[in-house]
């Protein structure tokens, strides 16, 4: 057996999109440590799962094996029996289809004796990175990631930066039940109903990425990086009102945004198409204070409020071998 852990991924905004560019999408993001996504892996005859979203991992399993197969990469393998231990709720902005379709492509690779299969290869095997790679890089290398979009949609968008955030900075992660992220079908049609993002506000975008989230970050700078952030949040979030009904996906986001923004939380935005909110504090105390002020005022509860860090390792940091009689054994540390 093999045992994947991975991180989630917050999307802070996506860069470009102009169908008479050569270049689309782009965009800058962070890794975050919890919630996470956990996957073990085991060689079998026939392909079956168990655990929440478990019929989407085997529908990986199955498409990397048989694009396996068809390079003539690898052992045989019949099947695979995929257990998702712990993964978040889908369709909230979090990255989590791409991290699990990537955690169960590097336990197969393992499972298959595949040595240094590369993160492209990894992602085209399971169909993913079409338009961002930040949870794609992220799976590997954690962090604050900046990626620079794609020239061909076969491609995976390069990483151009990778910095370690700030360990003593915290997310409070803001995730009503009630509300669903766009998905698959629905969100190609949102990209389909966005004619392009303007050219100046590309340029403004990237300024506020290098001139304005990445020195922030390397200088610790939360007051700086939370106003950059913020603005870029407004920028990209008016760029596809059309297609989510105003800046933010829903009312009830934009009342807690403003709330937030009220009380002196600079860093403020939606991840991707949400309806997964985040706020980029200074320290735990603060985080604390900010959920608790949010679970008085919106009357959350349970999971609706996390606080987590950013995760500077990703999801191929923690890679656990699993004997028989399913007691993990010693964590094989990677950092590839």
């Amino acid at each position: 057996m093999i045992e994947v852990r991975t991180p989630s991924r917050l999307h802070f905004g996506l860069l470009a999109f102009d169908r008479a560019q050569p270049r689309q999408f782009g965009g800058v993001g962070l890794m975050i440590r919890r919630p996470d996504t956990i996957v073990r892996l085991s060689a079998s005859d026939a392909f079956t799962g168990e655990g929440r979203m478990n019929d989407r991992a085997v529908a990986f399993a199955q498409r990397f094996l048989e694009k396996a197969a068809e390079r003539g990469i690898g052992r045989d393998l019949n099947g695979v029996h995929v257990q998702v231990l712990r993964i978040p709720r889908p369709h909230t902005g979090l990255g989590t289809g791409t991290q699990l379709g990537l955690a169960v492509a590097r336990g197969l690779a393992k499972l298959l004796d595949i040595p240094d299969m590369s993160l492209a290869k990894l992602a085209h095997l399971v169909g993913r990175g079409q338009r961002s790679a930040i949870g794609a890089h992220g799976f590997i290398h954690g962090g604050f990631i900046v990626e620079g979009g794609k020239r061909d949609r076969a491609d995976l968008s390069p990483m151009l930066l990778r910095l370690d955030f700030p360990e003593a900075w915290r997310v409070v992660l803001i995730r009503p039940h009630q509300l669903e992220g766009l998905c698959g079908e629905r969100e190609q049609a949102a990209f389909d109903t966005v004619i392009t993002i303007p050219r100046d506000t590309t340029a403004e975008l990237c300024r506020l990425v290098l001139l304005g989230l990445a020195p922030a970050v390397i200088e610790h700078d939360i007051d700086a990086f939370g106003e950059a952030l913020f603005t870029m949040q407004q920028l990209v979030g008016q760029c596809f009102a059309a297609s989510q009904g105003g800046i933010y996906a829903d009312p009830l986001l934009e009342k807690i945004v403003t709330h937030l923004r009220d009380g002196g939380v600079a860093g403020v935005g939606q991840s991707s198409w949400g309806p997964s909110l985040y706020a980029v504090v200074a320290d735990q105390t603060q985080a604390e204070q900010v959920a608790d002020d949010l679970r008085e005022t919106f009357g959350f509860t349970g999971q609706e409020i996390l606080i987590t860090e950013a995760d500077n390792d990703g999801g191929a940091a923690c890679e656990v071998a699993v004997d028989t009689e399913g007691t993990a054994l010693p964590v094989t540390e990677k950092n590839s």
